[in-house]
């Protein structure tokens, strides 16, 4: 009587053994900046958990490599269509997150080991704005929201480092993007971050370090440069 039992439960401790062995899909995202994030964080996808970050890499390109480990379960998720943003972990104060979404349904699947390049919420908008521009005024307006937030609880220095990259960033992101983007952000955008990079500009020359802002001022000169190309 044991020995039939013991034969009953092998097929299912011979399933078990399988699916612990089985190693998680490896994704490698390269990102400009890529803050907080640390090995051990989350990687969310639908509100569920599905993988963790592992340690970063160095590229030649100056890049941060950051390996996702996505569980085997969720391996068919990974797709081109797939895109990786950091963002702050809602469930864990002061941790971040990798943030997948989904552009669309379908697409190839995603080698084990295959590199990305990570997103912004910028760069997923212009993403998404390629394929209709519905939304784009609030997204635009929200990212630069976010931004201004954010300059108010920097150093100086910390505020012009920020908006350095930021033009950076943005001015790459436009070049990729439709006339309706470009047009919404040179008519509305603009302005408010010429404000922000003037009121920077105003601060360092009281402090008698206008040289400092000059690499600023060239910097958003490109981008309007960008927006006219």
């Amino acid at each position: 009587m044991r020995m039939k039992t013991s034969y009953l439960w092998l097929p299912v401790i011979l399933l078990l053994g399988v699916t612990s062995c089985a190693s998680p899909h490896k994704v490698m995202v390269m990102y400009d900046r890529p803050g907080s994030l640390k090995r051990g964080d989350r990687v969310i996808w639908e509100n569920q958990t599905i993988g963790s970050v592992g340690d970063f890499q160095a590229n030649p390109a100056g890049k941060t490599v950051v390996p996702l480990q996505v569980k085997p379960d969720f391996r068919e998720a990974l797709t081109d269509q797939s895109r990786f943003l950091i963002q702050a972990d809602p469930d864990r104060p002061g941790s971040q997150m990798v943030k997948m979404v989904l552009l669309s349904s379908g697409g190839k699947p995603l080698p084990d080991g295959g590199v990305v390049e990570g997103s912004t919420s910028f760069s997923l908008m212009i993403e998404r704005g390629s394929r209709g521009v519905r939304g784009i005024p609030q997204v635009l307006q929200d990212a630069l929201d976010r931004l201004s937030k954010e300059l108010d609880r920097l150093s100086d220095r910390e505020w012009q480092k920020e908006l350095e990259s930021q033009l950076d960033s943005w001015a790459r992101e436009l070049k990729k993007s439709g006339e309706d983007t470009r047009r919404f952000f040179e008519k509305e955008l603009l302005p408010k971050l010429e404000k922000s990079v003037q009121d920077l500009l105003r601060r360092l020359k009281e402090l008698g370090k206008e040289k400092d802002g000059k690499i600023l001022q060239e910097k958003l000169e490109r981008l309007k440069r960008t927006l006219q190309d």
